[in-house]
């Protein structure tokens, strides 16, 4: 048995008064091995950096006099704690409850300060004693006797140290069965005590062997070890061994001690044959001997072997009472790299700042060494939590040595970090469980165990700050473990076959999944003194694999983590708390940074099913209270239940709340089927089935939005949700078709259903359809918006489709629920959902004008003042849409400045030049009338903007330094021209009708009319009749005609009561800018053919009988003559303004055609095509050449022409 105190520290560290976390300073005189590069500790190991703090510091209650006093009075009450109870369980191991501690030991350690007082113990799984001790007191039980009945604890004085800072080191001597076991007690400035029976303890104590230890000046005793029963090695600061031997003299024991030597000379063979053939000595060199441990041995010797700061010894050591030095060899330079290579995220670079420690060392019986040993973290400057920061990370390092040459086999992590908030310090042991195939590390505030052969690792960790461990013992069973802490003494049973076995993929899930279970399970009992929690540095994956796992083992009730209940509402409830212990244990832990946001979401998913289905069986509930066994969610479980193979269970429901809770989301679309079919299978009505669907449905989404809303920050949820079970795309059909089906139901209701008190519960569920359907269809479009969803095919296509979805729905729902009574809840949601446009419109359903009278007026103002122009925008563009720009402009004193935006942003010309108007921007409002008059398609309109447009123009002489621009005001005039001639041609042609006729004749009829007396010469060019008529029905219509068409017109009709509007065809043309080059020359062509074919060509050249002046006469009468006088006496003359005969037999192409006439038929163009060529070849065969310049001559000659 070894023993030790709970912090051993280097000579190096004996700094006096030295605060906590200081570095220290190198001892005067310590020498440094060749070839050592160990720099000075910057973090030691917590216990011995606070053990250093200590101060003299003795409760009264623990000093020698109160300890005997303890025993003289009447034992404080036992807890008692059935030897059955589990404190934790996993597939590797259990936890049980294993025996109170004596009363007089619970008494000395309730009011204990680990941190301040030195406190140390032991399990002697040999002796069967327990021990625990303080500076000046010990005390010794029999651990056993404790499973029976009340212990006899015997207590014993402690050899005083003169710091007064650590508890003596110990060890029991065992004696066999036959007598109680005698106790060694070593003072770390060396005294020594020694009982050859702890029965003295009974009486005191008093009477013990003292022997005092030779120690140098600054020299302290470091560890007790236990070699066999009569043979113990103590160890120092300065690197000595010394061995204690217990001798037998007069039937009396005593305790003999030397320090480890060389043999002198002697006659013996033993001593004689090593010096012949032995090595040459190997040169020790001093240092802090912070581990002894115990190698092979036979009957004449056994090795012994000591860690030396960053050295290890190995000793010969013979039952003759002599030891020689075997080796001494530097471990640290190996182990560095060997820490590095195994954990390169968490060590770092240099040795300086790995600041290695070697604390703990053990024997496997294969001859390996096992070291414990601790390092620096990389230090996080950013880390907020400094007190979670590691300070010191520990590991396992197994060596092999071969002829002196050591190798480093091994590297495992220990699932434990030494941090500022850890709890009560000590130096950490190892001890080996089934020859080292298990290793078990005690640490203040927790027992860790760590397997050689797989991946395995464990720990116990204490739940109070006030507990601390006080030993470990391992059993003969070799998987059993006995740890002893401050307030009770635990069991531990491992399987090793388990432990073997452990699953290197899937095994670290399992871990974590079973530390969160036994939190859920056994972290409640109040006696239980251990603390759930995760290992340091938890791997990522196995963290969110066993959180997942475990919340799915809890949504299915399963028996491991569910405790089997009757009182399905009861059993649904403890499967809630464990979900919600489940995120808070992860919270705690400070691990879910570690959990993805895909996991995390899992997790709050399975949480808001649970509750969304404990909410709907409370409901299911209330409904069979009534004494009702039918229902459509009855219906609905049974067929699910039976599309799943899980029809077999008797009670379905609750089968279905006990297993099935994780595919709710697929029940809704069975509770719809069976509400489709009871609208036309018999024996079902509609009105029962529907209310209920609606229940059930809103029911369950309600709750899981609510449970999820009110948890995001729990859980950390960031949205938008990964795949949201509410909202997927047959959850949202579901929700709609509810409510289309409650809308029918309300406004169109049958008989049975035509009465206030059958449809209040439908009109209620309106409201909570129509918000739940929105929240679905917005939670459905934040996903597929999100970049994860955006990588998937088809989304893109999803997302536009449910997207026009949406906004084609709000408008109609929203007004569904204004027109049954629900107005405050459609603005609510319009609000909510930033519908603005839908909201301009739901305000003004009533009186829009004035807007004083508008009842939502007051509503209005609020909403520009709230939401600014948002709001304005659509509010806007509804009065431009339904034509209530009075009602727009009648705000704009008011709300002048959003109206100024909105047209900036948005340059509606048709109106803004109202607005620009009402401000007196004359110069922007003539520009943008003028703009807009040329394409205005209704007369009225054309001539309005046009006129107001000039008065605009000439309005700007009131601009400042604002001139008047001639050629916008020629524009005018020719825009109010343009006009004129549209009025006159409907002069024209409305002559044609009687008063009578235009009153009691269709437009098709006043149009016939009309041809037949303004078109007549067009019998024989079909196609250019149609198109002739089509433009009188515009006219007529009040449309504007564009120039292209307006030039058809005054050159188709017949023009017998005079041939100016000939000219003014080409007037027309010449001054159309827009209009492309080639359908612009076909213009003026097609004019100029009809020009050519007005006149009788024929009968004005029979000159038999007419005198030179009756010809020009007629010649001058013709509409050639007038085309000329009037073309001839322009300066501007564009290309196409006057053309010969032969130069206007060119026809429009097919292209030329399509683009006049996009929406034509294409016999009707071909047609067309044809009229053209008609004309041309009318025009060709008149062989007007010599006519056109005679006629030029007498247009050039008159007097008339030559004045202009």
């Amino acid at each position: 048995m070894a023993s030790f105190s709970p912090a051993p520290r280097r000579s190096s560290r004996l700094t006096a008064n030295r605060p906590a976390g200081q570095s220290p300073t190198a001892a005067p005189g310590r020498r440094s091995r060749a070839g050592s590069s160990r720099a000075t500790s910057r973090r030691v190991t917590p216990a011995r950096a606070l053990a250093q703090d200590r101060r003299p510091s003795i409760q009264d209650d623990i000093s020698m006099a109160s300890g005997m006093d303890v025993d003289e009075r009447t034992p404080a009450p036992v807890e008692r704690v059935k030897l059955d109870t589990v404190f934790a369980k996993s597939h590797e191991l259990s936890i049980h409850f294993y025996a109170n501690l004596p009363a007089e030991v619970k008494q000395v350690l309730k009011s204990a300060d680990f941190f301040r007082d030195a406190y140390t113990g032991d399990i002697d799984t040999l002796t069967g004693f327990a021990l625990v001790s303080t500076i000046q007191t010990c005390f010794v039980w029999q651990h056993a006797q404790a499973l029976t009945g009340i212990p006899t604890c015997y207590i014993f004085s402690c050899p005083l140290d003169a710091t007064q800072a650590t508890a003596p080191f110990h060890a029991l001597v065992p004696f066999g069965t036959v007598r109680e076991p005698g106790l060694i007690l070593v003072s770390p400035g060396g005294e020594v005590r020694f009982w050859d029976s702890i029965a003295m303890g009974l009486a005191g104590g008093e009477h013990y062997n003292a022997t005092l230890l030779e120690l140098d000046s600054g020299e302290s005793v470091t560890t007790l070890t236990r070699s066999d029963a009569f043979t113990y090695v103590v160890s120092t600061s300065t690197g000595r061994l010394l061995r204690l031997t217990v001798t037998s003299s007069g039937g009396k024991y005593h305790l003999a001690f030397h320090v480890f030597s060389r043999p002198q000379s002697s006659l013996s063979l033993t001593r004689f044959l090593p010096s012949l053939w032995s090595t040459p000595t190997v040169e020790t060199e001093g240092g802090y001997v912070s581990s002894v441990a115990l190698g092979e041995g036979n009957t004449l010797s056994r090795d012994v072997w000591a860690l030396v700061e960053t050295r290890v010894q190995k000793w010969n050591m013979t039952t003759e009472g002599w030891e020689e030095i075997v080796m001494d060899e530097e471990i640290a330079e190996i182990i560095r790299p060997a820490i590095r290579a195994a954990f390169p995220a968490f060590s770092p670079g240099n040795d300086s700042d790995l600041d290695l420690e070697l604390l703990d060392l053990a024997v496997e019986k294969s001859g390996a060494l096992v070291v414990l040993v601790s390092y620096a973290g990389i230090e996080d400057d950013s880390a907020m939590d400094i007190e979670m920061h590691p300070r010191r990370i520990y590991a396992i390092v197994r060596l092999s040595n071969y002829s002196g040459i050591f190798k480093v086999d091994q590297v495992h992590g220990v699932p434990y970090q030494s941090t500022s908030s850890s709890g009560a310090p000590m130096h950490p042991r190892m001890k080996l469980i089934s020859g080292g195939t298990l290793v078990g590390i005690q640490f203040g505030d927790a027992v860790t165990l760590t397997s050689r052969d797989t991946n395995y690792q464990d720990r116990l960790e204490l739940k109070s700050a006030t507990d601390r461990t006080l030993g470990v013992g391992i059993t003969e069973a070799e998987n059993e473990v006995l740890v002893m802490t401050a307030a009770t003494m635990m069991k531990v049973t491992v399987d090793l076959d388990a432990v073997s076995e452990f699953d290197p993929e899937n095994g670290g899930a399992n871990i974590i999944k079973s530390i969160m279970t036994q939190a859920i399970l056994y972290g409640s009992y109040p006696e239980n003194p251990l603390h759930f929690s995760f290992p340091p540095d938890v791997d990522e994956d196995s963290l969110m694999s066993g959180a997942e796992q475990l919340s799915q083992a809890i949504l299915e009730s399963d028996a491991d983590v569910v405790r089997p209940n009757v009182d399905l509402g009861a059993q649904m409830t403890g499967r809630k708390e464990r979900l919600s212990f489940l995120i808070k244990f992860i919270n705690e832990n400070a691990v879910l940074s570690k959990v993805s946001q895909r996991s995390r979401q899992r997790l709050v998913m399975d949480a808001e099913k649970l509750y969304a289905a404990h909410q709907l069986w409370l409901r299911h509930n209330e409904f069979l209270s009534t004494g009702q066994s039918h229902s459509i969610l009855n219906e609905a479980v049974y067929t699910y239940m039976n599309e799943v193979d899980e029809g077999h269970h008797e009670d379905f429901m609750r089968a279905f709340f006990r297993l099935k809770v994780a595919d709710l989301g697929r029940l809704m679309s069975h509770v719809m089927n069976i509400t489709r079919r009871s609208s036309y299978e018999m024996n079902r009505r509609l009105s029962d089935a529907l209310p209920e669907a609606n229940r059930v449905v809103l029911t369950v989404l309600r709750s899981a939005m609510d449970y999820r809303q009110y948890n995001l920050s729990v859980y950390g949820v960031e949205l938008p949700l990964y795949k949201p079970w509410t909202s997927k795309p047959k959850m949202v059909d579901v929700v709609l078709e509810l409510f289309e089906a409650t809308t029918k139901m309300i406004e169109s209701p049958t008989p049975e259903m035509n009465s206030d008190a059958n449809l209040t519960e439908p009109k209620g569920h309106l409201c909570d359809l129509a918000s739940v359907l929105f929240a679905c269809m917005r939670e459905r479009l934040d996903w597929l918006g999100c970049s994860v969803a955006t990588a998937e095919p088809g989304t893109e296509r999803e997302r536009q489709e449910l997207d026009d979805k949406f906004r084609q729905l709000r408008p109609e729902i929203l007004d569904t629920l204004r027109r049954n009574g629900h107005a405050e809840h459609a603005f609510k949601l319009a609000e909510q959902y930033r519908d603005f446009r839908t909201l301009a419109s739901l305000c003004h359903k009533g009186r829009v004008y004035p807007p004083e009278e508008n009842p939502n007026s007051l509503r209005i103002q609020s909403y520009i003042e709230r939401f600014k122009e948002e709001f304005t925008t659509e509010l806007y563009r509804w009065y431009i849409e339904h034509g209530e720009l009075r009602t727009m402009f009648a705000q704009e004193d008011s709300y002048g400045a959003y109206m100024n935006a909105f047209f900036e942003k948005y340059p509606n010309r048709d109106i803004a030049w109202i607005h620009d108007l009402g401000k007196g921007r004359f110069g922007l409002a003539s520009q943008l009338l003028l703009s807009e008059a040329k394409s205005a398609p209704w007369l009225e309109t054309k001539q309005l903007m046009f006129s107001i447009g000039k008065l605009a123009h000439l309005a700007q002489l009131h601009e400042n330094e604002a001139s008047i621009d001639e050629a916008v005001l020629d524009s005018f005039h020719d825009g109010l021209d343009f006009v004129s001639v549209h009025q006159a041609l409907l002069l024209e042609f409305r002559a044609a009708l009687t008063s009578s006729s235009r009153s009691k004749q269709s437009l098709d009829a006043q149009v016939e009319t009309m041809a037949k007396a303004h078109a007549s010469n067009l019998h024989d060019r079909r196609a250019l009749l149609k198109v002739f008529k089509q433009l009188v029905r515009r006219l007529l219509q009040g449309r504007s005609l564009s120039i292209e068409d307006s030039a058809d017109v005054l050159s188709l009709k017949d023009n017998k009561k005079g041939v100016a509007d000939y000219a003014t065809a080409l007037h027309l043309l010449s001054r159309d800018d827009q209009l492309p080059e080639a359908r612009k020359m076909g213009g003026f062509r097609s004019v100029w053919r009809r020009i050519y074919l007005h006149d009788d060509w024929n009968r004005i050249r029979q000159t038999a009988g007419v005198t030179d002046a009756e010809l020009n006469e007629k010649l001058r009468a013709t509409a050639l003559y007038a085309a000329l006088e009037t073309t001839l006496s322009k300066r501007r003359q564009p290309k196409g303004y006057i053309l010969q005969p032969h130069e206007c037999l060119e026809i429009p192409t097919m292209s030329e055609i399509v683009s006049r006439w996009p929406g034509m038929a294409p016999d009707q163009m071909e047609s067309l095509e044809n009229d053209y060529a008609h004309e041309r070849n009318l025009v060709s065969n008149l062989g007007l050449a010599e006519v056109y310049e005679r006629v030029r001559e007498l247009v050039e000659q008159d007097p008339v022409w030559g004045t202009r």
